[in-house]
Formats: structure tokens, sequence, C-alpha cells
């Protein structure tokens, strides 16, 4: 247990920290808090949790049973007439543990952190306050519109406010005003300003008039270009949309079959942590003893998880077209049943290491 806490916990921050960066831009070009960038941070450690328990089990059951050789007690315990099964027992019940925990992360956990990621994500992209507007600064928020702010407030208020607007090329207005509001309504945002005036150049004089006004509004809606329903991707749905991909919406029905092989996927991901645990057993107690050690087996042992857990993901590319599903279940329960098999292969594999070990000594 102590080796696969310190590697869950070593690898997710390792790779926690690579994929947080990514959110930099939060408060770089968006203004948010540090404390905003440290939750969406931490909304993606679930889904590398799926991926990052099966591999630490089988770092710590490979660290276990090195361990255990090292020490000459694989050898004691094999003289006591003990199986490999029984050996491996212990593993395997931590194990289940482990893939209970993987595929909890991959039907709630995962895709419950990612909505709540993509829907703050969305709010603070489309706060027009907090990401655009900044004290001190002219900002062009659209195209023929720019607005300086003397001072910026939470909850879209503003001092000081200086608007010019020029999206009507023949007939340009400024606006100055003490005080202004921002706020969303249902044709898109609306900036009210109060306390000012708005200056414009006469048709036929060429003269600045001035017209006073203690409130106005702006509409900002052509600034919203996207829509406000988000398209929820493969890795933010659950298990029941997966399955019941959504016809009537454009990218579910181009994508229907891709749905269906993430959701067989997520049921067939916590079979590879068993897998592995079988990997390392049969590198390291599956053959005769080696008084040089074992580091051949156990790099080999390392290949072999990488190298299953790569035709995973390749079979699961492969399985996006209908009847072909089955072939994610294939691959982690083939490699259980053959190195089960091999385990327990014992009549004559299993004595002849045993008198390998007890004779030297």
């Amino acid at each position: 247990m102590t080796p696969l806490i310190f590697g869950v916990v070593v690898i997710t921050l390792v790779v926690w920290m690579t994929q947080c960066l990514q959110r930099i831009d939060i408060i770089v070009e968006h203004g948010a808090s540090v404390a905003v960038f440290a939750w969406l941070s931490l909304l993606i450690v679930p889904s590398l949790l799926s991926v990052i328990i099966p591999f630490a089990i089988f770092g710590a059951a490979v660290y276990a049973l090195q361990r255990l050789h090292s020490d000459s007690e694989i050898a004691v315990i094999f003289a006591a007439g003990v199986s490999r099964w029984r050996i491996a027992a212990p593993l395997l019940f931590i194990t289940f543990f482990g893939a209970a925990a993987t595929l909890w992360v991959n039907l709630d956990l995962m895709p419950r952190s990612y909505r709540t990621l993509k829907q703050s994500v969305a709010d603070i992209r489309a706060d027009f306050a907090g990401s655009i507007l900044r004290s001190g600064e002219f900002t062009t928020v659209i195209n023929g519109l720019t607005i300086y702010v003397e001072e910026s407030r939470p909850g879209g208020q503003f001092v000081g406010l200086l608007v010019n607007d020029y999206r009507d090329g023949k007939h340009p207005e400024t606006y100055m005003a003490q005080r202004g509001l921002l706020r969303e309504t249902e044709n898109g945002p609306v900036l009210y300003l109060v306390n000012g005036n708005i200056q414009q150049v006469a048709r036929y004089t060429n003269d600045v008039d001035f017209v006073k006004f203690e409130e106005t509004a702006i509409n900002l809606s052509s600034f919203q270009q996207g829509s406000d329903e988000l398209q929820l991707e493969l890795t933010e749905r659950y298990l029941s949309e997966l399955f019941n991909p959504d016809l009537s919406n454009e990218w579910d029905k181009k994508n229907a079959n891709k749905l269906i092989a993430e959701g067989h996927n997520r049921l067939a991901s916590p079979l590879y942590a068993f897998a592995y645990v079988f990997i390392a057993v049969f590198a390291l107690i599956g053959g005769a003893y080696n008084r040089r050690g074992y580091a051949i087996r156990i790099a080999l042992a390392c290949a072999g998880a990488g190298a299953l857990r790569i035709l995973g993901f390749i079979m699961q590319g492969m399985s996006s077209s209908p009847g072909l599903f089955w072939m994610q279940y294939a691959i982690p329960i083939a490699a259980i049943v053959i190195l089960a098999v091999l385990i327990s292969d014992k009549p004559r594999r299993a004595i002849r290491a045993q008198k390998q070990m007890v004779g030297p000594a």
C-alpha cells in the first residue's frame, strides 16, 4: 500500500503540473484569481486518475515482489509449499479496490468534473467585465467599438467610462459617463451608462453636439459570437449519454459510434489493472529463481504493460465500427486468462523453481 499511495500521488502531481499549465491563460488573458485557477486545475485530476491508478498498482506490485525476492522471502515462501496464487491473493485484493475506484472515476467523477470545468471556463470567458474591460486600458471589444474604463469593479460595475462607437462610419458617437453597469439580457449583454453625455458631429454644420443624459444603454450583443449551449465532448458525458446518443443533435448523430465506443472503454479500462498485476506476478515469480536479479524481467514486464495499453487504445479506435465493441474487452480479458493459466502451471515449473531456490541454501 505504501508504494501504491506514493506512486499515485507522485505521478498525479507530475502529470497534473503539465496539464494545469494549459489553463494559465485564464489568469493571463481573463484576469481570473489564483484561487479560480487552482480550482480549475484541481478539476483535471479525476481524468488523470483513471489512467494513473492501474499503472500505479502495477508499479507497486513489481516493487513489493522485488523486495520479497531481494530479502529471500519468496524462496522461503515457496519452500513452505505456498502457491503462486496465494502470493498473488493480497495483490489481487488491493487491485479489486483499485479497479473499483477506476470504474467510479470513469462513470461519475470524470464526467462530473469535466462538465464543471467546461462550464466554469465558459463562464469566465463569457464574463465581459472580467475578461475584456480592464482598468486604465482602451479595449476594442468589437469591430467599431472601443471602451475605456477608469476603474473596473466586481459585478460588472465601472467608474469613469469613455466609449467610442464608430460602427456607423458616417455618424460616429462618443459617450462619456460617470458610471456604467454591464448586464446580461435576453438580447445579449447591454452596457448601461449613467450621468454623462453623447458627443456627435452634426451632419450639415460639422459642429460637435453634446447631448446630456441621466441614463442610456449600448447593446453589445454582437460581442457574443458563440452559442450559449455547450457541446459536451466524449469525456464530459455519463455512461447513459454515451450508450444512448441524441440522434436529434447533429454532433451526436455524426459521432454516435465514437460515443458508444467511449462507453465501452469506460467499462473495459478497469480490467487493465488486473492484467497489469498478472504481468507483474508472472514476471517476478512465474519463472525460475535467478541469482543475478530480475532487472531484465522487470524491464520486460514494463514493456509488456505499456504495449498492452497501447494495444487497448488501438482497439478502442478500431472498435468504433458497429459490431466490434467487444474488442475492447477482449484485450485485457485475454491477457488475464493467459497469464492466470501460466501462473497456475506448477506441476513441473514450480517444483523445479523451488528446488533451484532451496538447493543452494
